[in-house]
């Protein structure tokens, strides 16, 4: 799905107000996709209009934002942590710098940003970056709490079209569910994709080590690798660090599968990883938009991924990789095996995995659909709009769907 205009700009495409400045939020500033995705949207926003950043003072993305936007326009707030002291700051910052767009990022940027964009007199933008699935009392508190703050809520910005889906019993006022495909930067070309047909074949796999990511699950691909006597020609890559990151090692080690492996944890830069790689293995159990998916696609990767949301908006099935059940581990090996085997498919996937890249997933396209969104949203002096026109269920009966 190509990114959209939003639906307010649909109903009153005359009103466009210039952007003074734009305060990012961000409750994350280590590894991971919610980080470099804020990190991209600002580079390429703050072209155009003047950006600001509050974030924790993690790394590596702390430096990264400053250098981007200059320390006088940084604001530090707590790690996913809500703090009275830094909520009040982030209020005095809006304010102080003539910020008149505000725009969340991740649930705890969520919480921070929306009051206090309200408070400041701003509109605010937010965008979700996954929707965690209801399974428990502490998840449905979760959305209950989304429900109530998306009607403070310019607009709800889902990076994909299956996210949108699931957004949207949490969107008390439908109509500001807007859709922008997740973007990256699109390398000018590759790095002579033939030699990755070399064995042995690098397969890479980009991940957190927790829940989400399901990373366990690739031991049971590699295994039916080994039991299809298929596991010789491969050596997999991970990338990532995280909570559960000492299990895995360990089954690793106990399935004596670590002859095969690297885990190499974080790292700063995976391109040159995702440049070499033969294709791509993502187990994760829900996504918004990986930007490890469309990096890898964006270099020519074809990728084997989960059958879940997100991940089936960035691959095409059997055109640009395979598309697997998350109980069916052994087709992903299978998968595998017929890349293995027949080079002139894997070069046409090759090919079409770079060219919806450049089609559908550049950071340029996203930026701009975001700014058009910013400078048709009403701002200070402006009337609100508002009412019960698009309004969806009360907030538990909406969270069913989620079951």
């Amino acid at each position: 799905m190509n990114a959209i205009t939003s639906p307010l700009a649909a109903q009153h495409p005359q009103e466009t107000q210039p952007v003074r400045g734009v305060l990012m939020v961000t409750g994350r500033a280590d590894f991971g996709g919610g980080p470099e995705h804020v990190f991209q949207l600002a580079k390429t926003v703050a072209r155009t209009v003047p950006v600001y950043i509050a974030a924790p003072r993690d790394e590596p993305y702390w430096s990264r934002y400053q250098s981007l936007v200059g320390p006088e326009r940084m604001l530090e707030i707590p790690h996913r942590k809500i703090a009275p002291g830094a909520f009040a700051r982030l209020v005095s910052f809006i304010r102080a710098n003539d910020i008149d767009v505000v725009h969340a990022h991740g649930r705890s940027g969520g919480i921070y940003a929306r009051p206090a964009a309200l408070l400041a007199g701003v509109p605010c933008f937010y965008t979700p970056n996954g929707s965690t699935p209801v399974s428990s009392v502490r998840t449905a508190v979760y959305a209950t709490a989304e429900y109530l703050l998306s009607t403070i809520t310019r607009g709800v910005i889902a990076v994909s079209g299956t996210e949108a889906e699931a957004l949207r019993p949490l969107c008390a006022l439908r109509s500001r569910l807007n859709v922008i495909n997740n973007g990256v930067e699109i390398p000018p070309h590759l790095d002579a994709p033939d030699t990755r047909l070399d064995n042995p074949l690098r397969i890479v796999h980009v991940t957190r080590f927790v829940y989400q990511k399901y990373s366990g699950l690739l031991l049971d691909i590699i295994e039916s690798l080994r039991d299809m006597n298929e596991l010789a020609p491969f050596e997999f890559v991970i990338l990532g660090d995280g909570p559960e990151r000492a299990d895995f090692e360990a089954a690793l080690v106990s399935r004596g599968l670590d002859h095969c492996v690297k885990v190499l944890g974080a790292v700063s830069n995976p391109g040159p990883y995702l440049s070499s790689a033969f294709c791509m293995v993502s187990t994760s159990r829900w996504e918004g938009l990986p930007l490890a998916l469309l990096e890898a696609m964006a270099r020519g990767v074809p990728v084997i991924a989960s059958d879940v949301i997100g991940n089936k908006d960035a691959v095409a099935d059997r055109e640009t990789g395979f598309l697997f059940d998350l109980a069916e581990p052994r087709v992903a090996a299978q998968r595998l095996v017929e890349l293995a085997h027949y080079p002139v498919l894997w070069k046409q996937m090759v090919r079409a995995a770079r060219k919806r890249a450049e089609d559908e997933f550049s950071v340029q396209a996203m930026a701009d659909s975001t700014l058009r969104l910013y400078s048709r949203s009403p701002r200070r002096g402006a009337k609100a709009r508002s009412g019960a026109a698009g309004r969806s269920p009360a907030p538990m009966a909406a969270l069913h769907s989620f079951r």
